[in-house]
């Protein structure tokens, strides 16, 4: 499979810190852009994700940084033999691992107390895409012009209709287990869908209607999405990748 990636990540107008992070082609993003080119075999795995961290005291950007980083450690040695099941029971025991570590270490550190971050990331395994999220960070996918969004919200807003910031799941944070989202992002992908993960400093700002118009009209929709979201007001850090599936 054949696809291209831009990743963006900005801490928007407001924020003096950039507590989201990237993880793409093995490199920790904390600010900029990266633009790539990247074929997967099926006999190989890749794995891009998102993580937006929460706590005061640049601890935000730890957990962020942490989890990003032990996720792909831990990645890098699954088997590529794996089923279905395996590799679903695999994923959860990998995050709730990096949830113990990230709360290990905000229990050393009261500046660090409760530090946690949403994760969504794509996993490239054999020929499926799948994905996993935890939090309020979105996966979409858009194709034939329409955009559909297939990550769930772990939120207090998606889960009663009130007007909240406070999510209900993270890696690390107050809470001893960890539920993980996995599942295949489709079961048929095809040239030229366009896979967006993005952190709610994008969501919230620009509503779907608007992500999808960008997506249906710019050359360059991860720079025009993340533009969107400062001209809206960028309350919060902005983190977003495109992903066109160029060839299957």
């Amino acid at each position: 499979m054949e696809i291209y990636v831009t990743a963006i990540t900005d801490k928007g107008c407001i924020r003096e810190q950039n507590e989201d992070r990237i993880l793409v082609c093995d490199e920790i993003l904390q600010d900029g852009r990266r633009d790539l080119n990247i074929s997967i075999s099926n006999n190989d795995k890749f794995f891009i994700a998102i993580a937006d961290g929460m706590g005061g005291h640049a601890a935000g950007e730890i957990a962020a940084e942490m989890t990003l980083d032990l996720m792909r450690n831990r990645i890098s040695f699954l088997e590529i033999d794996l089923t279905d099941f395996e590799l679903k029971k695999r994923i959860q025991e990998i995050v709730q691992e990096v949830h113990n570590i990230i709360i290990e270490e905000s229990n050393k550190n009261p500046e660090r107390s409760g530090m946690g971050t949403t994760l969504i990331g794509l996993l490239f395994y054999k020929e499926f895409i799948y994905y996993l999220n935890i939090g309020d960070s979105r996966l979409y996918r858009f194709r034939d012009d329409l955009l559909v969004q297939i990550s769930k919200d772990h939120s207090l807003k998606a889960l009663t209709g009130i007007q909240s910031h406070i999510i209900l799941n993270c890696v690390g944070g107050k809470n001893d287990t960890v539920f993980v989202e996995f599942d295949q992002v489709s079961k048929k992908i095809f040239e030229g869908d366009i896979l967006i993960l993005c952190s709610d400093g994008l969501t919230d700002m620009v509503p779907d209607e608007e992500i999808e118009s960008i997506l249906k009209s710019s050359n360059d929709p991860a720079f025009e999405l993340v533009s969107r979201a400062k001209q809206n007001g960028g309350i919060d850090n902005i983190s977003v990748v495109t992903i066109q599936i160029l060839n299957i």
